[in-house]
């Protein structure tokens, strides 16, 4: 993990745990947290001005290759998340990103993970990280 991330912690809007996302216990299935932290990721895009969309078009997609999400307290249904992402490194033809779920009223930490994406050809092929991703990454670091 990187001493200093490259940006700061970004907050999707408050929502509210559903109960299509809870398993019979009453709790959040796990594998929502993942959709909760690709939501993050579209929250982290509009925030930097990144047109994914468009990147995907042009044929240079990001794909998932590791995730990771650590479970520390159950989101029920009815109760109110934030998802905080940032970006924690930026290489070559990869990007990781940072994520936590938290409980709206409270703040408690019910969850924590983090994705590894690597950019790719039309064809699967690794390949170098868009200009535009670092250009606005960068831009937004030095405005502060």
């Amino acid at each position: 993990m990187p001493d200093e991330p490259l940006t700061p912690w970004i907050e999707t809007a408050p929502f509210e745990v559903r109960y299509a996302e809870t398993d019979a216990m009453g709790v959040v299935y796990y594998a929502n947290y993942l959709v909760w932290f690709e939501a993050a990721r579209g929250t982290f895009c509009r925030a930097y001005d990144i047109d994914y969309v468009a990147l995907e078009t042009s044929g240079t997609p990001a794909a998932v290759v590791e995730a990771y999400c650590r479970y520390r307290a159950p989101a029920r249904y009815g109760d109110t998340v934030i998802t905080r992402v940032r970006l924690t490194e930026l290489k070559g033809s990869s990007m990781r990103f940072e994520y936590q779920v938290v409980n709206a009223a409270d703040r408690r930490l019910l969850a924590e993970g983090w994705t590894r994406h690597v950019w790719i050809t039309r064809e699967g092929k690794p390949t170098r990280c868009p200009d535009v991703i670092r250009q606005r990454v960068e831009r937004r670091a030095d405005s502060g």
